[in-house]
């Protein structure tokens, strides 16, 4: 299995960039067997696809899986002689999971956690797509307390700890990776204390990780609402907490514990946002009022009020110098 490290760590292929006739022996042996340690084949004659992008980082490895008319197995020679814990996030597709006697057919938006003490079999009939996380089980096991308990029962897509957790993942793969080394381990501890939140995490663990893990992934999907959205001059407090399934009390405070507010976040984004596009040749022909617009101002006096204080020069003088330097 690709390996924690120190440093972060990413890997991203795709066989269909591989030639034909290598295919099979690069996926076999140069990926599976060497850098995850897992025996992998194709389930018929046909054309078969693999892709990822997976990520180390201290005490966690997580990544996004694309298999296709493939088998993956961890059978007892390849065991790493790990006690890891494994969490799969289904997103599309029917993966077939056997483990520990037990045989689980993968939904879409479903989780399960499996053990790397014990073998395991994968198969894919046809395209699927999932996430996959290994944790070290002793970090966990101070969150919840017996988690084999918790092996190949399947987790509903409708609990919200995994939702945020699956688009907390999501948004991790996307980013390039933190630099810091006090960063990586926020987002390390964030996601094993959604991870807690998902397999049953005790009762004192789960209010620590609620006041930790949950809280960041609630926030960034809160952030995430607003930047898609910041067109919408319907853009409020109440229609944000209302599709984020909190109150508006709840959304308020957690802009307040990151000393900000929903309103002040707003604004400095599409106060960015303007910038951006103001900067941007393609939006040249544009004229600034409609500039303000697409990015959520109503008000051009106020636009322009608060995009001086921000920037120290006026919009117009902003694009005059990208102008100047285009030429």
């Amino acid at each position: 299995m690709m390996s924690e490290s120190p440093e972060p760590t990413t890997l991203r292929f795709s066989t269909a960039e591989w030639p034909a006739q290598n295919r099979l022996a690069i996926w076999r042996e140069a990926i599976g067997r060497r850098v995850f340690q897992f025996d992998t084949m194709p389930l018929h004659d046909g054309p078969f696809h693999a892709e990822t992008t997976a990520q180390a980082l201290p005490e966690l490895c997580f990544g996004s899986w694309t298999l296709g008319n493939l088998r993956t197995a961890v059978t007892h020679d390849l065991l790493d002689g790990t006690d890891h814990l494994m969490l799969r996030i289904s997103l599309s597709g029917t993966p077939v999971l056997s483990h520990r006697g037990r045989e689980v057919t993968g939904a879409a938006g479903d989780a399960i956690l499996m053990s790397t003490t014990e073998p395991w079999v994968s198969i894919s009939p046809s395209l699927t797509r999932f996430l996959s996380l290994r944790l070290r089980r002793n970090a966990l096991t101070p969150l919840v307390s017996y988690p084999e308990d918790a092996l190949m029962r399947p987790v509903p897509r409708d609990t919200e700890a995994l939702k945020l957790l699956t688009f907390y993942l999501q948004k991790l793969i996307r980013m390039e990776p933190m630099s810091a080394p006090e960063l990586r381990q926020a987002i390390v501890t964030h996601i094993y204390d959604l991870v807690a939140l998902v397999i049953g995490a005790t009762r004192d663990a789960a209010a620590v990780a609620k006041d930790r893990g949950l809280r960041a992934a609630r926030l960034a999907a809160a952030k995430a609402d607003i930047h898609a959205r910041l067109s919408d001059l319907d853009l409020t407090l109440i229609t944000v907490a209302a599709r984020q399934n909190l109150s508006p009390r709840s959304l308020q405070r957690l802009f307040a514990d990151e000393g900000t507010s929903f309103t002040e976040f707003v604004l400095n984004a599409r106060l960015t946002q303007s910038h951006r596009l103001l900067t941007n040749p393609r939006w040249g022909d544009r004229n600034i009022s409609s500039l303000a617009f697409e990015a959520g101002f109503g008000d051009l006096s106020y636009f322009n009020r608060t995009f001086r204080r921000r920037y120290g020069a006026s919009p117009s003088d902003i694009r005059a110098t990208m102008r100047r330097r285009a030429r």
